[in-house]
């Protein structure tokens, strides 16, 4: 079977849940390789970029948005790579020999032009395909020119690529790639899945995440949400993802709770989780809101990374999936509101969600992959 290489790093959990479906999608027809040329190939300072980005984007967003502008330009993009190119090149070239790929998909915005130089220079004729993560206003260091196709998730990140330079012909809107696993929870009934998670059944359930990073404002949040469902006497259950961050994890643990909460650290069963839910409380990270749109979970947006998903705001609004709430008392009264009996927001919101979900999207890139592949064979 043919070899692709699945570029992808660590910085955010969603371009490692986007190479874990596509790889998933590649299962019986080639052999997906997960390749992670920053973090592990890259020499310093790159290697360390996706350790700082948790901390700078829920630390210092302002300097974050401000990196974010001054690389809104392809021009500007293009003489880092070009900077870039003598420091990495043979490390970078040595990994991808080792591999000997046939095809090679990324799901990270810079490892796209370096990576398809080093190919290109070594003489491999391998399809390069960029599948961009970030559905809406995706940053311009995503658009390669030079790759054989682009896959974007809207009609607007579409815009922008074109505003980047790209061939028309050659970006597709096809998805935003989700993991087989929340597809099948798809209209499991609610009771079910929340005992099969030890939590009470009848109980409807609030779900709040920060990502796989725990960013966010979780506990002010949290302990807001909670009073509001406790004075309301709303019989409301809670489960916080505070993700990788295990400070936040131990922190929230010992929070004098006036209704049932559950704490979690990082999980790799999200899609239970998720099909547990009534409601999903989270930043505008687009993995997540694309899970929870297949789930069929709706969306309460408290946070965003300015630039890059500021778009996704605009989007869980205009699909009818969910609002933005972005101070905790707003959030709250919200919650508490929705989750009053005979209230028909949330099976409002979750059809709305259900309606805007793309859960074949992974397979439909690999099969334009594999179509490339098909059609120009590599030497």
């Amino acid at each position: 079977m043919p070899r692709v290489a699945v570029l992808m790093a660590d910085s955010g959990g969603g371009h490692r849940s986007a190479a874990i479906s596509l790889v998933e999608a590649l299962e019986g027809a080639a052999h997906g390789l997960f390749v992670n040329l920053l973090d592990e190939y890259a020499p310093f300072p790159f290697n360390r970029l996706s350790g700082l980005y948790g901390p700078l984007v829920n630390r210092a967003p302002r300097l974050y948005h401000a990196i974010y502008q001054a690389s809104a330009s392809r021009r500007r993009i293009a003489f880092l790579e070009a900077a870039a190119y003598p420091w990495v090149q043979s490390r970078i070239a040595a990994a991808l020999a080792a591999e000997q790929p046939d095809l090679v998909i990324s799901v990270h915005p810079i490892q796209n032009s370096i990576p398809l130089r080093s190919l290109r220079s070594a003489g491999s004729r391998a399809p390069f395909i960029t599948v961009v993560t970030d559905p809406v206003t995706p940053p311009a260091a995503w658009f390669c020119p030079g790759v054989d196709l682009c896959v974007v998730a809207t009609d607007a990140a579409r815009r922008v690529a074109l505003a980047a330079g790209m061939d028309p012909a050659r970006v597709e809107v096809i998805g935003l790639p989700v993991r087989r696993a929340f597809a099948a929870v798809r209209g499991r009934p609610k009771p079910a899945a929340r005992a099969a998670l030890g939590l009470a059944p009848e109980r409807p359930l609030v779900l709040l995440t920060g990502g796989g990073a725990g960013i966010g404002r979780l506990p002010n949040l949290a302990r807001t949400i909670a009073r509001r469902l406790a004075q309301a006497q709303i019989p409301a259950q809670m489960v916080i993802i505070a993700g990788h961050n295990q400070p936040l994890q131990q922190h929230l643990q010992a929070e004098p709770w006036p209704l049932p909460v559950t704490v979690l650290g990082f999980v790799d069963a999200m899609a239970d989780w998720l099909s547990a839910a009534d409601l999903l409380i989270t930043k505008a990270g687009p993995g997540t809101l694309a899970e929870a749109a297949c789930v069929g979970v709706p969306v309460l947006v408290t946070g965003f990374i300015p630039g890059q998903e500021t778009g996704n705001v605009t989007w869980v609004e205009s699909s009818g999936m969910g609002l933005f709430a972005d101070q905790p008392e707003q959030a709250a009264a919200l919650v508490a509101e929705w989750f009053t009996p005979g209230n028909p927001t949330l099976a409002r919101l979750a059809a709305h969600a259900a309606a805007a979900a793309q859960p074949a999207a992974a397979e439909r890139i690999v099969r334009a992959a594999l179509d490339l592949l098909a059609d120009r064979p590599t030497l």
